[in-house]
């Protein structure tokens, strides 16, 4: 195997690699055996010329095979979304997870700390008194005691200690914004994936077919917004089916004020989660609850429809109005504080 990245630099920028050239690009990043700007020139070349499903499969193989894995319950499920949407909305996906979490449902979270926003799913987890756990074995305790764990990125994909310097300083969406989900330590069979736009959205169908993880939504939120937003036309589809377009005001949610999704700093964004646990109602609310509602709705996706979703969006905020995911989320800081 050539171990030279920059003769797979001039193959990503003329749009010529393969599933098994992909494979051997990032196995040579993977190893460390590329330099930074080798790897920022190989990674933006690739994203200019627009990553498809064979890039994606490609590079999770390699990223699998060096993963630190997790066991999780069978019907463990996760909210993790693809971020890069350039929005800096405040964290849906991780405040969904505790809601979800508090009906029963076990959530095997996985995140990061932020690389193109103000406030990663990691960060904000910090902000809100949660350790960050790196042992798989206590990670497996949480998730089977608490009902929700959260596995931090870096502590799993060690070998993204190569890569992550390069993203930040980059700063734009890359291949790994898109392999995040797909790289969940449980290896869940079922996930709610928010990604960034229409055409990851169809790689991301064709790739979990794929990966026969058939009970998964993914959605395009309208607005631009990497979650199902509360207004504007959201995009839905589930793996090997066709891409449909969803309003809120399907199930009678009236338009918000998206000014009050504008995300801030980890203090700010820990805030306005413990907020909307704590009896606010607002923009944010909605939305989490929408969220939660169609991570809810997980088991039913081959036959999910409006009185479904309806259906969940009413539990979604009972959850959040009885305290019952205010309550999962100090049950997992007190999990994580006795280590």
């Amino acid at each position: 195997m050539n171990q030279n990245l920059k003769s797979f630099i001039p193959l990503a920028y003329n749009n010529e690699l393969d599933k098994n050239l992909t494979s051997e690009a990032f196995n040579i990043i993977m190893s460390g055996e590329a330099t930074d700007g080798q790897i920022a020139a190989f990674l933006t070349a690739l994203q200019k010329n627009n990553v498809n499903k064979d890039h994606v499969l490609g590079a999770l193989e390699v990223m699998q095979d060096k993963m630190i894995p997790v066991n999780v319950p069978k019907n463990a499920i996760d909210t993790c979304g693809t971020g890069g949407d350039g929005i800096g909305s405040l964290n849906v996906s991780t405040a969904t997870a505790f809601v979800v979490a508090a009906a029963g449902i076990p959530i095997a979270k996985h995140g990061n700390k932020a690389l193109t926003s103000k406030c990663g799913s990691a960060d904000v987890l910090e902000g809100l008194n949660v350790k960050l756990l790196s042992d798989p074995n206590k990670l497996e305790k949480c998730i089977n005691e608490v009902g929700i764990c959260f596995m931090f990125a870096p502590y799993h994909h060690p070998a993204m200690k190569y890569v992550g310097k390069v993203r930040q300083e980059i700063g734009i969406r890359t291949i790994f914004n898109m392999l995040g989900p797909l790289l969940n330590p449980g290896n869940v069979n079922s996930q709610l994936v928010g990604v960034y736009s229409e055409e990851v959205q169809k790689i991301y169908c064709e790739v979990l077919e794929m990966l026969n993880k058939k009970n998964s939504i993914i959605v395009t939120g309208g607005h631009g917004m990497d979650e199902i937003n509360i207004n504007g036309e959201n995009k839905i589809t589930v793996p090997g089916g066709e891409i449909k377009k969803w309003l809120a005001s399907s199930i009678g949610i009236a338009d918000q004020n998206e000014k009050e999704l504008d995300g801030g700093d980890v203090v700010y964004n820990s805030l306005r989660i413990n907020e909307i646990f704590s009896g606010t109602k607002d923009s944010f609310y909605e939305i989490v609850a929408l969220n939660s509602a169609f991570a809810l709705s997980l088991s039913k996706v081959k036959n999910i429809s409006d009185d479904i979703i309806s259906e969940k969006y009413k539990l979604a905020k009972d959850l959040l109005d009885s305290g019952a995911a205010l309550k999962k989320l100090n049950e997992l800081v007190e999990f994580t504080k006795s280590y």
